[in-house]
């Protein structure tokens, strides 16, 4: 279906802003930072194929928010104000081709039961800080990252959340910490930037997070102020991978859909469904059909940034991804099977 016929290229609304298309560039860890999460030049290319490729959201990777607790060794920071000038370089070439840019920021994993009280009070004045910081820098919006196993994800799924006080007595309580740090970001951001979350729908290692809890939490978030929201999974296991290998037909594709057409049907907010998107007719049949509003990819774009531009001009269905996880490497992303700029293929 050319884009002239297909809603993908149709503009999207999410909170006071207008989307050129349903296409988002979900958080790809770019592993591009110094020791201390200042980002390297070397990161910025990478932001501006994706502006120049079309997509109408740009989700960077995430940003630690704590000095102490980082994801991997070169992770961008969003900490201290010394991130501010990458971060708003940043931002700035991720909206270049009228693309809206959205900072994810995330906290380590660490056992919900280890944080004390007084520990949890930090957790959330340091994602508040970090996102208001991102602000700042000119994003246009937040995302916060409950999902994947880090630690708001962790306090979501009873596998991991065995605290007995009101950060995990129960459902309400193993949701209370992400909805606080919300309604404070929220506060502190204002009602016209965008505020987003990747939710962890279900526990991918042992299956224990029901999804009538995550769509109580998802409603939740709703009434905190909550834009949008991504679906995806807690922790990785045998009951669901955020990134699944050998994606190689279209029934493998969008294995989170059923969660995220639950949510949808619980929520008034525009849902983005990220997880082994490949096709152009099966992101259309989804959005279409009413199963998630934006479709998210990830792999795709490393191997090739342009992708939306390819899909418009007509000539392309599939995204060329195979789907093997080579491209995820702690010194930086890149796509093994990917041409160099310059070589001959």
């Amino acid at each position: 279906m050319h884009s002239d016929q297909s809603i993908l290229f149709q503009p999207c609304q999410i909170g006071k802003y207008t989307l050129k298309n349903r296409f988002v560039r979900s958080a790809t860890g770019e592993g591009r930072a110094e020791k201390d999460g200042i980002l390297k030049d070397s990161v910025f290319p990478i932001y501006e194929q994706l502006a120049a490729g079309g997509v109408g959201v740009i989700i960077t990777g995430h940003m630690y928010v704590h000095p102490d607790w980082k994801c991997s060794p070169a992770q961008t920071g969003a900490w201290c104000d010394r991130h501010l000038p990458g971060l708003t370089r940043l931002a700035g070439t991720s909206k270049l081709n009228g693309a809206r840019a959205i900072a994810q920021i995330n906290y380590a994993a660490r056992p919900p039961a280890e944080l004390t009280a007084a520990e949890i009070k930090d957790v959330i004045d340091r994602f508040v800080a970090a996102g208001t910081r991102a602000i700042s820098a000119g994003f246009d919006g937040v995302q916060l990252h409950a999902a994947h196993g880090y630690l708001l994800s962790g306090f979501l799924t009873p596998a991991a959340n065995r605290r007995s006080d009101q950060y995990g007595a129960d459902a309400a309580g193993r949701r209370r910490l992400l909805l606080e740090i919300a309604l404070r970001l929220r506060a502190a951001i204002g009602p016209d930037r965008l505020l987003l979350c990747k939710l962890g729908a279900m526990d991918g290692r042992d299956n224990s997070l029901p999804l009538a809890e995550t769509l109580t939490t998802a409603a939740a978030l709703q009434d905190a102020g909550m834009d949008s929201i991504e679906v995806s999974c807690t922790f990785p296991g045998p009951h669901a991978q955020p990134a699944a290998e050998h994606i190689n037909a279209a029934a493998d594709e969008a294995y989170f859909a059923a969660a995220a057409a639950a949510i949808r049907a619980r929520v008034r907010i525009p849902v983005m469904l990220v997880g082994g998107l490949r096709s152009l007719a099966v992101m259309e049949r989804l959005v279409s059909g009413g199963t998630c509003d934006l479709v998210s990819l990830c792999r795709p774009f490393i191997r090739e940034p342009d992708l939306v531009n390819r899909f418009a001009a007509g000539g392309q269905v599939r995204a060329a991804c195979i789907s093997c996880n080579k491209c995820f490497n702690l010194r930086g992303f890149r796509c093994v099977f990917a041409v160099p700029e310059g070589s001959a293929p």
